[in-house]
């Protein structure tokens, strides 16, 4: 083998510090997952291991590891440089109402203007941005510290990923109200999927219900997987019927990762961090707020390539998602008899804004296989199969 030839070669092979980089993780962490057998080196002797790339693209999906790590007892890793960068820009955050525009315009500005890098050190940081933003070092370090002891409090299975990484939904990536970092649980290539969001009232109608059962069941066939919010009514309707039909379902929640809203839905949830995925993009730090869950629909939206309005009132925060979805290039579907409904005007405010009227599953379809991503992804079978299912 000629020198050249090694050359290439060596650009995959990883020495620790390298791996542990590519991951995202400490190499401490890094010889734990050794030590473990869920990484094997192709190489180990008392003072080097090196590692093939390809044996850690699996880990690197990962990046906080959801298997147990006896060196946190079980909590999340807050060791691991990325993660320490989100704390940091949480605590920033702290003093921008929590809201994610405004923090990245003053990041974006200072990293200008004062060199400002995330990973200069407490030292150096702490006493810039005290002075920048106005308060004492005392006051920036101690809400530091409250924002790390809430991450320190997750639990290992909760996974932490940055706008940029692999795992990080690309469609979602494109959109203006992408956030940051999103929290997860559960299966993270799910966000990889082609995804179709279906909606509506937390008051919903039995056959408001029973009709979005008969959608997402045609959908999960055709392995699209299903995703809502998790409130009450066409949330639940859609998540359980995934479930309850082997489908795959993705819940984007309003809360912090670790805690439950509504409550009567805690089961519900815990079943999608099992066998789907559950999304956050709020912090362990931040209370929960009202315009929370009209600000996640943003990212519901984002992940997905359409929005289905099952049932919606004219309050309903499933029209915040519309507003969303018509404003991210995605498509809205509204049934034609909420179109037809005289006592609601919403449904034909947004078939003018370019929103799509159905009547059957036929058309559903029909719709979606326009769609760039999905075109034609459902042959004459499949429209032949629900050309008489009626949804109106």
């Amino acid at each position: 083998m000629n020198r050249q030839d090694i050359v290439e070669l060596m650009k995959d092979v990883y020495t620790s510090s390298e791996a542990a980089e590519y991951l995202n993780i400490s190499t401490q962490r890094l010889n734990q997952l050794v030590h473990d057998k869920r990484i094997v080196p192709i190489k180990k002797s008392k003072s080097i291991m090196l590692f093939l790339k390809s044996d850690l693209e699996e880990r690197k999906i990962t990046n906080v590891s959801n298997i147990h790590n006896e060196t946190t007892n079980g909590m999340f890793d807050i060791n691991i440089p990325y993660v320490r960068d989100a704390i940091l820009y949480y605590t920033i955050q702290q003093y921008f109402n929590n809201n994610d525009k405004r923090t990245c315009e003053f990041i974006k500005q200072i990293e200008a203007s004062h060199d400002f890098h995330f990973r200069k050190g407490l030292k150096t940081n702490i006493p810039l941005l005290s002075s920048l933003l106005n308060i004492t070092e005392k006051d920036f370090y101690s809400r530091y510290v409250m924002v790390k002891d809430s991450f320190a409090k997750l639990s290992d299975d909760v996974i932490l990923v940055k706008k940029g990484d692999d795992v990080y939904s690309k469609l979602l990536a494109t959109t203006k109200e992408a956030p940051p970092f999103l929290f997860l649980k559960g299966n993270v290539h799910l966000l990889e999927e082609k995804s179709v969001c279906v909606v509506g009232s937390r008051n919903a109608s039995n056959d408001s219900m029973e009709k979005t059962e008969r959608i997402v069941k045609s959908l999960i066939k055709r392995n699209i997987v299903v995703n809502a919010g998790l409130a009450k009514g066409i949330d639940t309707a859609t998540h359980s019927a995934a479930l309850n039909n082997g489908g795959r379902t993705i819940a984007v929640i309003g809360t912090p990762i670790n805690q439950y809203y509504p409550k009567e839905n805690k089961e519900l949830q815990i079943q999608i961090e099992q066998k789907g995925l559950v999304v956050s993009q709020f912090p362990p730090c931040n209370a929960v707020n009202r315009w929370n869950f009209p600000t996640r629909n943003g990212v519901m939206s984002g992940i997905s390539l359409a929005t289905i309005i099952m049932e919606a009132g004219e309050t309903s925060g499933a029209l915040k998602q519309a507003d969303y979805a018509l404003k991210q290039g995605r498509d809205v579907l509204i049934p034609q008899s909420a179109i037809d409904n005289p006592l609601i005007q919403w449904p034909k405010k947004y078939v003018n804004k370019g929103a799509h009227a159905f009547k059957t599953l036929k058309e559903v379809l029909e719709i979606l296989n326009k769609n760039e991503l999905l075109l034609n992804l459902f042959n004459s079978n499949d429209m032949e199969e629900v050309s008489n299912v009626e949804m109106d």
